[in-house]
């Protein structure tokens, strides 16, 4: 809006409207127009994200040539005559070192120079054996570097040293492959060749495939006097087994007992803590168990396990009835105790007395036990099987209770188990022995328990 007393600015002039209602351009606007027309219009930028993206060049990458070792065996390698590679190959680099410094005999052990010499400029390694059905990981690779740093420094030191290379026969591991190779390939075990040739067998899968071992040794460069490379199944490892046994035997260091283990009933062998694998079960669970023919209350054929079975032993000469709870019902056939705890009140009449086994009719004594039993814990009654638990059988040698095996060595009942549940197999006898206590409860026989899901 103008101010008082300003004129107020003209509006523009309209150009003059042409025919047909179009404005007429002045001389001037159609000479910019013409001169527009010639120009290359400028492409609008994409927007971001839109637009082809140029794609990087690929390098060519020419095929690696596989590295040929021209070395002869045991022969220095001529560096010289090897092409300088792009980048490290440490195939190239490492090959026919490993057999020259074994034919040179760089680091064997001199017995002769050794003897003279004080204890203190002698160093001896001795490689802890892998077990030669494996192959050689990490831990190892480790263990190799950290063993042959001290051998080499010793053997800078001048010292004499001597690094022992060697492999272990393994054992059940071994056992256990070979077996299954015999069992796939002739449909035989152990047993029907017999001890010498089992052996034989095992000494051949040996040759056949332990060897990969000491291959990996070798490509480690750990620097192991090959010379004496032993196997512990070797003849004079053997030898020296016995010998020990022998000095053992009349130091009168050794004796023979019955002592509770791991028993393998697929291996039929007895096997080590540390060869067994132990599951922890939340509560109640069905599991598939290969050596029986299923559980028929199962759609799947899976057996129970994580449920504690409660069954009542009646008092001899008594009305009264003694409950016990266990994970394993097989195994109280092969009950010879219960323990009570000494100072709990509930059974002190109890004590000194009997129970009845309700299917053998053996006489069970009763013992106060205050180191297994606490008194807190169910119903503070606990069965023993000194044959086939841990604590029971510290329980049974405290006590001086008879031990009583109840399985075979596949895993079913045996003779001592009674003739109803001799030859089924530990889990089906697991079932039928509920299914017997059933039945005498609804009989009258014994005590209606329940069963309880472990928490």
């Amino acid at each position: 809006m103008a101010e008082e007393g300003t004129p107020a600015p003209a509006p523009p002039a309209e150009a003059p409207a042409a025919e047909g209602g179009e404005p007429k351009l002045s001389k001037n606007q159609l000479k910019k127009l013409a001169k527009g027309k010639g120009k290359k219009q400028k492409k609008e930028k994409p927007q971001w994200g839109t637009g082809k993206k140029k794609e990087p060049k690929k390098k060519e990458v020419k095929p690696k040539e596989p590295f040929v070792n021209q070395t002869p065996k045991g022969e220095k390698k001529d560096m010289s005559k090897i092409p300088f590679a792009d980048a490290y190959d440490p195939e190239a680099v490492e090959a026919a070192w490993q057999d020259w410094w074994e034919a040179s005999g760089f680091y064997k052990g001199d017995a002769a120079a050794a003897m003279g010499r004080p204890a203190d400029e002698k160093f001896v390694m001795v490689i802890p054996p892998p077990n030669v059905t494996g192959s050689l990981h990490l831990g190892h690779g480790l263990t190799a570097a950290v063993e042959d740093t001290l051998t080499r420094w010793h053997r800078m030191k001048g010292h004499s040293t001597l690094y022992v290379p060697g492999t272990d026969h393994a054992g059940i591991a071994t056992q256990s492959v070979v077996e299954k190779m015999l069992m796939k390939n002739e449909g035989k075990n152990r047993h029907d060749l017999g001890r010498e040739e089992f052996v034989k067998k095992i000494w051949e899968w040996k040759e056949e495939y332990g060897n990969r071992i000491t291959s990996q040794l070798r490509h480690l460069g750990s620097s192991v006097d090959w010379s004496r490379e032993r196997f512990t199944m070797d003849e004079t490892l053997s030898k020296a087994v016995i010998e020990a046994f022998n000095r053992f035997h009349e130091k009168g260091m050794l004796y023979r007992a019955n002592r509770l283990g791991n028993w393998s009933c697929a291996l039929k062998s007895a096997i080590s803590d540390i060869e067994v694998d132990h599951i922890d079960l939340e509560g109640r669970t069905f599991l598939e168990v290969k050596t029986h023919k299923g559980n028929p209350k199962d759609p799947k054929g899976r057996y129970e396990f994580g449920v504690l079975t409660h069954f009542a032993y009646p008092v001899e000469d008594s009305e009264e009835f003694l409950v016990v709870a266990t994970t394993r019902l097989e195994t109280m056939l092969g009950d010879t105790a219960v323990a009570i705890h000494p100072e709990d009140s509930r059974y002190t009449h109890l004590h000194g007395k009997f129970v009845i086994h309700p299917f053998s009719g053996r006489k069970i004594p009763i013992v106060l036990d205050p180191v297994l039993v606490d008194m807190s814990f169910g119903t503070g009654a606990v069965k023993i099987t000194p044959a086939h638990d841990p604590n029971d059988y510290e329980c049974g040698k405290r006590h001086d209770l008879e031990f009583i095996t109840v399985l075979t060595p596949d895993g079913a009942i045996n003779h001592h188990g009674g003739e109803e549940f001799e030859g089924m197999m530990r889990y089906d006898a697991r079932i039928a022995i509920e299914e017997a206590l059933d039945k005498k409860v609804s009989a009258g026989e014994l005590l209606n328990t329940k069963h309880a899901v472990l928490p």
